[in-house]
């Protein structure tokens, strides 16, 4: 057993010594004990060969160090009891290794951890062939399969911007440099958010078209404005909204703040457009920023926010060129409490959700080409103080458009293809009238409103002015009307009304400027007529004798033998500061009351085409003195019958201080030098 032993530390030591060309002294230092799981490959295994882990136990002698495993060329076997002449180290002297056998006594020694090589087991996947030749071919797959991605998306991309700029009614700013769409945007919440809060009428941004203002607002929002706005910001309906009106209403042909973009002398577009300088009425020069510009919509030109809030509460772009339709979703500014789109080239109808608004106290659209009838829905703004619809029948005037059309509001839809324009249409002035309770100022003249005046105007208790004057409104004045007691305008001439003033006018006390000629009125004026102290203009002249032709068609002529009769009254003294009473072609008798001369401030006096007679009272003409009255308050127009009737007789009038003399036959009026 000693020889045994012997034997055994003489290998270790042949061990270490053989190990020591492959490790350095420090590694031999640092090297641990290989546990049991433990394996280290051995690159001269070859392909064909599998590390496989051989347990063993911990060895507690003097050396602890893993043994290496040895070179092929130089592997020695130590053979117990061998013959050290011819069989040196293991090995024969042609250097054939021999076998040795093992005693059983052996096994239960320390072995050092060995790496064997399993020859059935497969090797591993990585260093398969064929997995790597599958490995490359596929990775080269898929750098091909991003390779037609991107270059898809960004083909896309492109295409929706030359569709966008492609659009007529108002292109999309480009920005230098153009932001590419930024896809993630979409995924935001945005676009549902603005479907749920702001389109109207069951729209969907899928279901429209590229050039629809709606879907060209929303691609703005999403990928051209700067702000770069989430679902969650509190101002997003708002800017949308306005991007809409922008897109809605051809922004770049605006006369004021509209054309964000500046186009260089080559036709580039270089930058876009943030400030714009415009001369108020005032005379002062005001700086504002360009619609659709990076800047808060609340210093867009013409957008009035709170100061504190930044919430949008007017809209006032007066003579601005302003085209196209007014889009229902206006309605979703809900905070916005006056608009003022006078004197543009807005066409189509007034959308009824604006009667939803809750906060609307003004809507001025006056000289536009709007047209239908106004809608019902609009009653329901019953904080609604100024409504200004006046004057879309026929209104002459031109906006260029960004694309080259001349839109003429005298057209239907400003195309003369569609026919003159008729204005605005319905009974606005019927039962539902009575919901505008805080209406102060209705101003629908020169538009071809219909129906009658019905008594719940009446209850308009805060009603100051109410010009209906040239539509078609027909029937009597009713008198429930006279319970406006703060109304001071009545403008119903050129109309269909008919009848004679409610007999209590006189309690209408405020009222200052009433005209109702140009209609079919008749009867006496009632006495309680001169009460109306606080009047300043009264126009009853030119009552109209109507007849229906044969081919059911209103023929109306001027006419002095109907309209108003009687004679007037002293009383008229009263109305100290009446400064026009315009009585010509009414069939009124009598003479001219020397009360007449107490109205100091008369300017135009017309009671020509009548049947007054007699002489001027001096008081009347002494409003024309010029030294007694110094030009102020004098009768710069005063008409007369004062011609010599049908050439031959007297005229009716004697008058020393008449402007013009007429002839009351032939209705001729001369300028009396």
């Amino acid at each position: 057993m000693a020889d045994e032993d012997n034997k055994r530390k003489k290998k270790r030591k042949s061990g270490k010594k053989k190990s020591s060309s492959r490790r350095s002294n420090t590694e031999e230092e640092n090297a641990g004990l290989v546990m049991t799981g433990e394996a280290e490959y051995v690159p001269d295994g070859g392909d064909g060969g599998a590390v496989v882990v051989v347990d063993q136990e911990p060895f507690n002698g003097e050396d602890m160090s893993p043994a290496p495993v040895p070179e092929p060329e130089a592997m020695t076997a130590d053979v117990g009891g061998g013959d050290e002449e011819g069989q040196q180290n293991g090995f024969t002297e042609d250097g054939l290794a021999v076998a040795m056998a093992v005693d059983a006594g052996e096994e239960d020694d320390y072995v050092y951890a060995a790496i064997e090589y399993d020859p059935d087991a497969k090797p591993p996947l990585h260093r398969n062939r064929r997995f790597r030749v599958y490995t490359c071919l596929a990775i080269v797959l898929v750098a091909a399969a991003v390779a037609v991605t991107v270059i898809y998306v960004t083909k896309g991309a492109k295409g929706v911007d030359e569709q966008f700029t492609d659009i007529n009614v108002a292109t999309l700013p480009t920005l230098e440099p153009t932001p590419s769409p930024l896809t993630n945007r979409e995924q935001s919440g945005i676009i549902e958010q603005i479907e749920a809060g702001v389109l109207q009428r069951g729209a969907v941004f899928a279901n429209m078209t590229v050039d629809d203002p709606r879907k060209m607002a929303l691609e703005w929002i999403l990928h051209y404005d700067q702000m770069q706005l989430n679902s969650d910001d509190v101002n997003l309906y708002q800017r949308y909204v306005l991007a809409l009106l922008a897109f809605s209403l051809d922004s770049l042909a605006w006369y004021y703040c509209g054309n964000h973009r500046m186009v260089n002398a080559n036709e580039t577009v270089d930058f876009v457009q943030e400030d714009c300088d415009v001369l108020a009425s005032t005379g002062v020069l005001e700086s504002h920023k360009v619609w659709l510009s990076s800047a808060d919509e609340c210093e867009w030109y013409g957008a009035k926010c709170s100061s504190t809030d930044g919430v949008l509460r007017g809209l006032e772009m007066m003579g601005n060129d302003l085209i196209g339709e007014l889009p229902p979703e206006i309605s979703q500014l809900r905070f916005l409490q006056y608009i003022a789109f006078n004197g543009n080239c807005l066409y189509g109808n007034i959308p009824p959700e604006m009667g939803t608004m809750p906060n609307l106290l003004s809507l001025e659209l006056q000289g536009n080409g709007l047209s239908g009838a106004i809608p019902e829905e609009l009653n329901n703004a019953d904080k609604l103080q100024l409504l200004n619809g006046a004057m879309q029948y026929q209104y002459p005037y031109q906006c260029a458009a960004s694309d080259g059309r001349i839109v003429n509001t005298i057209f239907a839809k400003g195309n003369p293809e569609n026919g003159y324009n008729w204005g605005l249409m319905g009974s606005t002035l019927g039962d539902n009238v009575n919901k505008w309770k805080s209406m102060k100022g209705l101003h629908l003249f020169d538009n071809s409103i219909t129906g009658t005046i019905s008594p719940s105007v009446g209850d308009l208790k805060y009603l100051v002015f109410l010009r209906v004057h040239n539509n078609a409104i027909q029937g009597l004045i009713p008198n429930e009307i006279v319970k406006l007691n703060k109304l001071r305008e009545v403008y119903l001439f050129q109309n269909g009304v008919f009848g004679d003033f409610p007999p209590d006018i006189g309690l209408m006390e405020d009222l200052e400027d009433l005209r109702v000629h140009e209609n079919e009125m008749w009867g006496f004026l009632p006495d309680t007529f001169w009460k109306l102290t606080k009047m300043k203009k009264l126009w009853l002249q030119d009552t109209l004798e109507c007849e229906q032709d044969e081919a059911d068609e209103w023929k109306c002529m001027r006419s002095r033998d109907k309209g108003f009769q009687g004679s007037i009254s002293p009383e008229v003294g009263n109305m100290k500061k009446l400064s026009q009473l315009l009585l010509n072609n009414n069939p009124l008798t009598g003479t001219l009351p020397a009360e007449l001369g107490n109205c100091k401030e008369l300017s135009r006096l017309h009671i020509h085409q009548t049947f007054i007679e007699g002489v001027v009272p001096t008081e009347i003409c002494l409003l024309r003195d010029e030294e007694l009255f110094d030009h102020t308050g004098q009768i710069g127009v005063f008409y007369a019958d004062c011609r010599p009737n049908n050439k031959t007789e007297d005229p009716y009038i004697s008058c020393d201080c008449c402007s013009d003399c007429c002839d009351h036959t032939h209705g001729v009026c001369v300028a009396d030098d």
